[in-house]
Order: C-alpha cells, then structure tokens, then sequence
C-alpha cells in the first residue's frame, strides 16, 4: 500500500446502521480523535438514521451511492447487513476510499474474492472489523514469541453472549437471523473474530475442523444460536471456540445486558497459561514459564466504555505511514473459509479439511 498524502482532518461517513453497535461506537470514539471527523451516514430506515445523524450532528443520506457523489469522505465504515457489504466495499474501493468493513465479510467466498481483488486494485487501506482482537490482544502476541508460557500447544475460546438486536434494545434480532441477510448464525457472528485471532496467535493456518451447530435455546430460529469447532493448525496446534446467543435475558420481553457475556481465551503452553477474560476479575491470569503461582496482572475493563476509535485510529496511522493494517482484507477472506468449513462439517457431521 503506497503513502497517502496526509489530510487533516480524515473526513469519515457510515454507510449503513445494521450493525448499530459499531458504527455507534465509531461515532463516539471520533468525538477524541483529534485528525478525524464524522461528517455524515446513511441508511435506508429514516427514524433510525434521524436518531443517529442526530445525535452526531452529521448529514444524513438514504441512499448509500448519493452520499459518496455529495461527500467528500476520505474513509468510510460500512456496517450494513452482511448481504451488503461486497458490494459497498467494491464500490468504495473504486472511489478510492480507504475502508473499515464489518463482519463477517460476506455471503459467500466469491464475494470475498471480488472484495480482496477490488481493494488491493484500488491500493486502498482496509481494516476488516474482524481482526478487531489483533488490537485488543496486541501486547499478548511479543510475549509469546518471547517465550513466556513455552510454545501453544493448545487454546481455548469462549463467547457465549445474548441473542444479537437489530437495534438498541429493540429485543428483536431482525436481519442478524435472516439467511438471506448473513451466512449463518451466532458461530459466524462472534465466532469469526477469534478465528482470525487464534490464526494470529498460533501463527499457522487452519488444516481441518470438526464443527457442529443447533439452536439450543432459540429454537424458533432459521439459523443457529450455538456453535463449537474443534481447529487443528498445521504446526500441531489444537484449538476449540464455543460461539453462541445462548445467554438468557432476565425477562422475557427484553434482552440480556451483554455484561452478562461469558468471553474467555485460555492459551496453554509447554511451560505455562495465559487466561484472557472481559467483564470479570481478573482480566488476564498468568502462569508463566518457571513461576510459582499465578499472577493476576489487572482487572476486567468496564464493559463497553470509554467508547474509543481503536480500528478507525490503526487504520488512520496505516495510512499515513504507508503500513499495510494488522489484519487485512485477505486474513479475512481466509477466516471466512475456515468459518463454512466449519458449517460444512457440521452439516455433513464429519471433519473437514479447509
């Protein structure tokens, strides 16, 4: 990716509010970057898009394609439906505009090619919001390099959390569980951040997976609410990931706070652990190589707050200095294949290679 001239400020639009929750936490984070602005949105649905233009203090457009002809925008972060997102993401390489794109990344693996090929076309920089963990995670990776629990040899992944909402508090989950909207269900949903983490982490492709899925506690539902794989790498490496909507709400007519989530990452290694946790303290335990006894190094951080810019700041800082993101379109296109590789073995209740 070549050096982009250097603007200030980095004009930034939103292009859809499906997935609500992170273009939301876009917009409260941009109010501390000082080289960025959010200068408009769009979405179809005008109450939902009122509440958000106004609540930012951004133009507001229902038409995707009309905002890219009127705004000047540097960088746009698509949070549509994942039926949308190939196409949007193709288009705005086209136009040049560097990208955050939302997760899972597509309906299909021929969209995601035609997403990899438009982009490293266009020679645009793009964050997929699935590599999200790369950042969150970033301080763990030197430290097993270095040693410091041996080499992985196993890892764990938990995310258990409540049925995803088409909207704040609306209790209903709406597109999230539409087939012709997503790929799949909660295992895609929140599973495929930690695909691509655990890639990260063990440094080595995913060979072959045996996975299954249900609907355990949503039954109702035209796609899963649970899914668990079992992921075995090419340097040996073995590990499981739980995905699922199966945290129950305290009422029936609302949904459960996402505080209540079970998220855990356990890292077991020749000579040691690391465990890795959100809403709950300790945050992070270590068992390190030759220790005594555990060390707790800080407690859980407070659920979804400060709102920060994290994605949009690294994907800004790539720019500007010519560095390719730390997960690209391409890292997502992979984990996207390991996530139906799992949906294949599911299906045919086999294990699969990738």
């Amino acid at each position: 990716m070549t050096r982009a001239k250097t603007t200030r400020p980095w004009r930034v639009a939103v292009l859809g509010l499906g997935h609500w929750y992170s273009a939301y936490g876009l917009a409260r984070g941009l109010a501390e970057h000082r080289d960025a602005q959010l200068v408009a949105a769009a979405w179809p649905d005008a109450a939902q898009l009122d509440a958000f233009a106004s609540t930012f203090g951004v133009k507001a457009y229902s038409d995707y394609d009309e905002l890219l002809r009127r705004e000047s925008v540097d960088i746009v972060h698509i949070a549509t439906p994942v039926s949308e997102i190939a196409d949007l993401t193709v288009r705005c390489a086209q136009a040049g505009k560097h990208l955050i794109v939302g997760k899972p990344m597509a309906m299909t693996l021929d969209d995601a090619d035609r997403m990899v090929q438009a982009v490293e076309r266009a020679d645009v920089c793009c964050f997929p919001l699935q590599g999200l963990m790369r950042l969150r995670l970033a301080d763990l990776k030197p430290r097993i390099e270095a040693g410091e629990i041996g080499s992985i040899v196993v890892l764990h992944q938990t995310c258990r959390w409540s049925i995803a909402e088409d909207w704040f508090r609306s209790g209903r989950p709406g597109w999230f569980v539409d087939p012709n909207k997503v790929p799949g269900g909660a295992f895609i949903d929140e599973g495929i951040y930690w695909i691509d983490a655990l890639r990260w982490l063990t440094g080595s492709e995913v060979v072959d997976v045996d996975g299954r899925v249900a609907n355990l506690v949503h039954k109702e539902l035209p796609v899963e609410d649970w899914g668990q794989a079992t992921l075995t790498f090419a340097n040996g490496v073995v590990a499981t990931l739980e995905a699922s909507w199966t945290i129950n709400a305290p009422r029936t007519t609302g949904p459960s706070p996402k505080y209540n989530s079970v998220v855990r990452l356990e890292i077991v290694g020749t000579r040691g652990e690391i465990h890795e946790q959100w809403f709950r303290a300790p945050g992070r335990a270590v068992l390190a190589a030759g220790a005594a006894d555990w060390v707790f190094e800080r407690q859980s951080e407070e659920p979804f707050a400060p709102a920060t810019a994290a994605p949009l700041a690294h994907l800004i800082d790539c720019v500007e200095h010519g560095r390719q993101p730390a997960a690209t379109i391409r890292d997502a296109r992979t984990a996207l294949a390991v996530a139906f590789a799992v949906y294949r073995s599911a299906r045919e209740r086999r294990r699969v290679p990738v």
